[in-house]
């Protein structure tokens, strides 16, 4: 039911922005919408307001590698992780700022894929610091340094952590193939 729900938002998403995808490329969407929002709701009391290290986002560490369905996914994943915010509606605007970051990650990945993460850092910190000083009435200063931290640890450093683990395996790979 989740997975035919995911497919059919992202194949909705999709046909917006005039794309023709294949099967494989919305199964990745879906996978990637349902592991983000899998792991917000896990992970929910790290995930939400000023102190927060939302685990999910060390999936952004793969938009390099995968590309624009999990730039896609992930962003649709937002938006159905946010679905449980203790902030309500307003943070399911957080998909749009969550996509223009994700957008500078797979633009990036060629020039620098750490600039990329730090730069999706920087928009959802400004957003969110936003948000909770709109919302809750806390200090923007204050708040951003927090989100800022926060954010950067689960999306440079584990983010990080896992594109170059992966990249690391990929590459291994190509060469065992050309091995043999």
């Amino acid at each position: 039911m989740i997975s035919l729900v995911l497919t059919a938002s992202a194949e909705t998403l999709l046909r917006v922005e005039g794309m023709a995808m294949k099967s494989r490329e919305l199964s990745l969407v879906a996978v990637f919408a349902a592991l983000y929002a899998g792991l917000v709701t896990a992970f929910a009391p790290l995930s939400f307001l000023m102190v927060q290290v939302r685990i999910a986002n060390a999936l952004i560490g793969l938009v390099p590698l995968v590309g624009m369905p999990a730039v896609y996914g992930i962003a649709l994943g937002v938006l159905l992780g946010n679905l449980t915010s203790p902030l309500g509606a307003i943070d399911l605007v957080s998909a749009g700022p969550s996509f223009l970051g994700l957008l500078a990650v797979y633009k990036l990945r060629k020039t620098s894929v750490t600039a990329g993460l730090f730069l999706y850092t920087l928009t959802l910190s400004l957003w969110v610091a936003f948000m909770l000083y709109y919302v809750l009435g806390l200090p923007y200063g204050l708040t951003f340094i927090y989100v800022f931290v926060g954010i950067a640890i689960a999306t440079v450093g584990l983010g990080y952590a896992l594109y170059k683990g992966v990249h690391k395996v990929m590459s291994f790979r190509e060469i065992e193939v050309k091995l043999k």
